[in-house]
């Protein structure tokens, strides 16, 4: 099947929050610890997805990208996301895209994920990790100062099960390293267990840290976390 990059669009949340479910399902982060109860409700590991899709989606420094195939309908499915996040000054300057609409959309969106929790409720989430990543930035944020604030960070990658080992993650990755070398900037992510070489691979350096690293880090005695540049 022939794989193909595009910007992603309002209409592939679901498709997206679909294949993140999936992908991340057994990761120690997002499954073992922020979801313990996901083999019961499997389903509403998607809701997360979902949610965090759309508190990100009118933040104009993101650029959410699918990687899609057609099935064997002839229709086209979202296999593949990436969310690219343009951090520092650069992305300052992004923030004032449509500043007007963008912010009401932000805050409506939050709104109806809000209440969300109470009509949809994840049941596979356990309520006290909810704000575990905010909680845990404390602890890594130094990495990201002084020359390295300037970076595309790449927030999100993902592959549905299925169509992993096909380059996906490769293309989708690219497309960040090329627009950090055009504006001569850093890249940077924070891997999930097993996947730092993969990264090192990829065209990200070296490894400069641990999110779990730190006294007090909620974070620590998770799996993966390295910070790579």
């Amino acid at each position: 099947m022939e794989v193909s990059i595009r910007q992603a669009h309002i209409s592939d949340h679901a498709a997206i929050a679909f294949v993140c479910g999936a992908a991340f399902f057994n990761e120690d982060l997002f499954g073992r610890v922020m979801h313990p109860h996901r083999h019961t409700y499997p389903n509403d590991v998607n809701l997360f997805w979902l949610r965090r899709l759309r508190s990100q989606w009118w933040d104009w420094k993101n650029y959410f990208l699918v990687a899609t195939v057609r099935n064997d309908m002839g229709r086209e499915e979202v296999v593949g996301v990436a969310v690219w996040q343009r951090q520092g000054e650069g992305g300052k300057a992004l923030e004032g895209r449509g500043f007007g609409f963008g912010l009401l959309a932000k805050l409506l969106t939050t709104l109806y994920s809000y209440l969300s929790t109470y009509t949809h409720p994840n049941r596979a989430a356990d309520p006290s990790k909810t704000n575990l990543l905010d909680a845990a930035i404390p602890f890594s944020k130094h990495h990201w100062s002084g020359p390295r604030a300037e970076n595309w960070y790449l927030d999100l990658l993902a592959t549905h099960p299925a169509h992993q080992r096909r380059g996906i993650g490769k293309q989708l990755v690219a497309w960040g390293i090329g627009k950090a070398e055009k504006g001569k900037v850093y890249i940077s992510v924070m891997s999930s267990a097993g996947n730092e070489g993969w990264y090192l691979r990829q065209g990200f350096e070296e490894i400069v840290g641990w999110a779990t690293e730190g006294e007090g880090n909620p974070l620590k005695g998770v799996e993966g976390g390295a910070i790579l540049f």
